[in-house]
């Protein structure tokens, strides 16, 4: 991508706010044998790295600080993915980036935590020494986050595969069963219509009453006919909006 092409990216983000199928919120960096302008500095490489993601619309530091702030309380500790999810849902977000910015052994490291909303968990880790350069750093941030961000997305398309075609099956199998009876009724006033033709059929021996039997039967395979059309075409209009369902929700 061009860097005219990132600014504009940028912008529009900054431009646009986050809804709750593209917000990402990254939770200030708890520390640990970690000087606080360590901790800062990995936090900020870490934003910059996400900020970057074409999926990912970053909350800014100062909005999740105020609602963290507002809500009296940082978040509380969880045992579990379970909870860390909830915590992502409670927040508005689609995946909430959680890190712990380590200074053990002498070396400088970050382990993150990304929990999408919808239950999934994955975790990474990368060292950035204090003589990295910012460049570096922000390399190895985003190197961590391939790791962590791909297999959610992987995840999601399987749980969640394009379209669930239960719309399209509905009307298909309803059609036909539609057609099926408009075919049954074509038939019976196909065989009334036949019975009758050969010499009055059941109403030849009505005597007297020949004409009422006949118009009778007359009048009932015509109903018979009429049911039949409009089976048809309900069945034909339903298969038709199945297909057309079907062929929407292809990926």
């Amino acid at each position: 991508m061009s860097p005219s092409a990132s600014l504009l990216l940028m912008l529009l983000r900054v431009s646009a706010p986050c809804d709750a199928q593209t917000r990402v919120v990254l939770v200030p960096f708890e520390r640990l044998a970690l000087p606080s302008e360590d901790a800062r500095e990995l936090e900020d490489a870490t934003r910059r790295a996400v900020a970057a993601l074409p999926d990912a619309c970053l909350e800014s530091r100062e909005d999740t600080v105020a609602r963290l702030r507002g809500s009296g309380a940082s978040l509380a500790a969880c045992g579990d993915a379970e909870c860390r999810s909830a915590q992502a849902s409670a927040l508005g977000a689609r995946r909430l980036v959680r890190g712990v910015a380590l200074g053990v052994g002498g070396k400088r490291s970050v382990a993150l935590t990304v929990t999408d909303a919808k239950g999934t968990e994955t975790r990474a880790q990368f060292e950035a020494s204090a003589a990295t350069t910012p460049g570096e750093a922000d390399a190895r941030a985003r190197q961590a986050l391939q790791q962590v961000w791909s297999p959610l997305v992987t995840t999601q398309a399987v749980r969640e595969p394009q379209g669930s075609r239960v719309l399209p099956k509905v009307l298909i199998g309803a059609g036909g069963v539609a057609l099926i009876a408009g075919v049954s009724f074509g038939l019976a006033a196909r065989s009334t219509e036949s019975k009758v033709s050969r010499n009055g059929g059941e109403c030849a021996a009505a005597g007297e009453a020949f004409a009422d039997c006949f118009a009778s039967r007359l009048d009932a395979g015509r109903r018979q006919a009429r049911t039949s059309n409009v089976l048809l075409g309900v069945g034909a209009l339903l298969g038709l909006g199945g297909a057309v369902s079907f062929i929407w929700e292809l990926p």
